[in-house]
């Protein structure tokens, strides 16, 4: 097995045009939009490396969100309980390389998500991980990590609570 490793998404990576998931629009983000996402603070994207092969294994982008109350079911609306929109975080895209995929890697690119928003939003503000599933294959997949389904969302809008580490957080 390749050594793998987690970073920032950097200038000079020349590893994005190697980069397949088999879809041309999370192609596209890598390859064409994150570097912009990240210089102008749009989003923070976080790479998994294969440092033997020098490729990119694959990614997600993160960024500050809010959830209008009115998406969350009646218990969720009572938990929280306020007027204004819910302090949450996106996980905007998240791709794992054709090459590297069924080894389970877009659950650890998953957990290292759940890791840094949880250590952001310890320092700043979040009660949830908002993603928007793409299909429902995908929301299989977020289903297994207890993402549940917005009430008014069409049923791919999909939110989970940030779990801290921190027993104030």
């Amino acid at each position: 097995m390749s050594k793998l490793a987690f970073s920032y998404l950097r200038n000079d990576d020349s590893a994005f045009s190697q980069f397949d998931c088999g879809e041309p629009e999370l192609n596209f983000f890598l390859q064409r939009e994150a570097e912009h996402y990240v210089r102008t603070g749009l989003s923070a994207v976080k790479l998994l490396l294969d440092l033997d092969a020098d490729r990119i294994v694959g990614f997600y982008a993160i960024s500050p969100h809010s959830v209008k109350p009115g998406y969350l079911s009646d218990d969720q609306r009572q938990f929280y309980n306020v007027p204004f929109p819910i302090p949450a975080w996106l996980i905007g895209r998240l791709a794992v390389d054709l090459r590297y995929q069924r080894q389970r890697l877009g659950g650890a690119l998953l957990h290292d998500a759940f890791s840094n928003i949880a250590g952001r939003a310890t320092n700043g503000a979040g009660a949830l991980i908002i993603v928007d599933a793409k299909d429902k294959q995908v929301k299989k997949f977020y289903k297994k990590y207890d993402f549940r389904t917005l009430c008014v969302s069409g049923g791919l809008k999909l939110f989970r609570r940030i779990q801290y580490d921190n027993p104030n957080g």
